[in-house]
């Protein structure tokens, strides 16, 4: 959890990340470091609905 300590220690308070919603593997990386699914948006046409996650620090 390198990422996470660095940003924690750089003052941040929240992390976000991204993945399209189609590939299942791909959104259980960030729910198994605690990111919370927080919006689901259609941001290409070609690759489909983007999955908006969150964390708090």
């Amino acid at each position: 959890m390198a990422l996470l300590d660095r940003a924690r220690s750089s003052g941040c308070e929240r992390l976000w990340a991204t993945v399209w919603v189609r590939n299942a593997a791909s959104r259980r990386v960030p729910a198994k470091v605690g990111f919370t699914e927080t919006e689901w948006r259609e941001v290409d046409a070609v690759y489909g609905i983007t999955l908006f996650t969150t964390r708090r620090l």
